[in-house]
């Protein structure tokens, strides 16, 4: 007998915490502070991420994407830069370089969906002012800390992109504490979500105070004028974030109990689990499965979206993929398109195994229908 519990609500992790949300919100609303100066919200987000991470700063935005672009400002990153990004990652990586004027250089990925530092360092020349490692999906990108102490040892700065990361642990610290500066999304389909946002965290008080004055705080000091814009998170949208960033040790452990689950239940069928083994990774969010020809994962995709589970297959023409971007790696170790990964909801305890079974025996069963 199926489960019913398939179509449970995927990338809703938020909803977990409505009630405290709800309180903060009406508060906001009645006290007239929804903007971005002169709230409690706001600043009570930037200390307590700082303070998770181990960092001395955190700037809040309001998206993945400017803090990324101003993570690159902060470094000075300008035309005559190169900039080296990952194979697979969102658009926006790239563009924030390309919008300051530099090069931007791409390293393939490997079967891990990110590159190490063998293929990172053929890349680097006199021109490199930054590279840029993804956390991708939910999961800590390999070699993480090789990659940051290389990148040290020659005095290029490595910016962590933590926006599916919420929650992960990278070679013993959490993802964001190895970049000079690490970004993160609170767009609504992470961790933690307040429909649009981001955060940028770092140690450095000279360039996280240019690019809180470069976001938008008209009374953040610089030692010289500079070009103002406006990238500051609301108020309303810190207090949003605050409920749930103080919920996240649960949903991660609720999320990886889930995924561990899953992992299990598919370790028997014809499919290559990544990373290999049963054991959770990550925050949970995903459990990713390579197939043994694109057809077979598109196909694969395509069913369990059409059954009710969230999927993501990094096909033709996805933002993710380099392949879709104007620059791309002058050559590829992997076919991303045999990859595909399927989305953890959170569910009580007494479902998991249930939902786990229950996705097992249907992944078989589409894998012998296309055979």
């Amino acid at each position: 007998m199926r489960s019913t519990v398939q179509t449970a609500p995927l990338y809703q992790y938020s909803q977990l915490t409505a009630d405290q949300q709800n309180v903060i919100v009406g508060g906001g609303i009645l006290s007239g502070a929804i903007a971005t100066h002169d709230g409690n919200h706001l600043p009570a987000l930037e200390r307590r991420v700082a303070s998770l991470l181990g960092r001395e700063q955190a700037l809040a935005v309001d998206s993945g994407s400017s803090a990324l672009r101003l993570a690159m400002r902060g470094l000075g990153v300008g035309p005559g830069d190169e900039v080296i990004i990952p194979e697979l990652g969102w658009v926006s990586i790239g563009a924030a370089a390309d919008m300051l004027g530099a090069t931007v250089r791409v390293a393939p990925a490997t079967d891990s969906l990110t590159p190490t530092w063998e293929q990172i360092k053929p890349l680097i020349t006199r021109a490199t002012r930054a590279v840029v490692l993804v956390h991708l999906r939910g999961r800590p990108a390999p070699g993480t800390a090789e990659i940051a102490q290389h990148l040290l040892d020659i005095e290029i700065p490595l910016i962590e992109d933590c926006a599916q990361a919420w929650g992960v642990e990278v070679d013993g610290y959490p993802a964001g504490a190895w970049g000079m500066l690490s970004t993160f999304s609170t767009h609504t389909f992470k961790l933690i979500a307040t429909g649009e946002g981001g955060l940028i965290v770092g140690d450095d008080p000279d360039a996280m105070g240019l690019m809180r004055a470069i976001g938008g705080d008209t009374r953040q000091p610089t030692p010289h004028a500079v070009w103002r814009s406006k990238a500051r998170m609301t108020e309303l949208a810190a207090g949003l974030a605050l409920p749930q960033l103080d919920y996240l040790p649960t949903l991660v452990a609720d999320l990886r109990s889930l995924q561990h689950k899953v992992l299990e239940a598919l370790e028997p069928l014809p499919v290559s689990l990544v990373p290999n083994g049963t054991a959770p990774v990550g925050n949970g969010s995903q459990v990713g499965l390579r197939l043994a020809d694109p057809a077979a994962a598109e196909h694969l995709a395509g069913s369990l979206f059409h059954a009710g589970y969230r999927s993501w297959w990094p096909g033709p023409g996805d933002l993710h993929t380099a392949a879709a971007w104007p620059v791309q790696p002058e050559s590829t170790l992997t076919d991303p398109r045999r990859y595909l990964d399927i989305q953890i909801p959170w569910l009580p305890p007494a479902e998991r195994s249930l939902w786990a079974g229950d996705l097992a025996q249907r992944i078989e069963e589409i894998l012998a229908e296309h055979r």
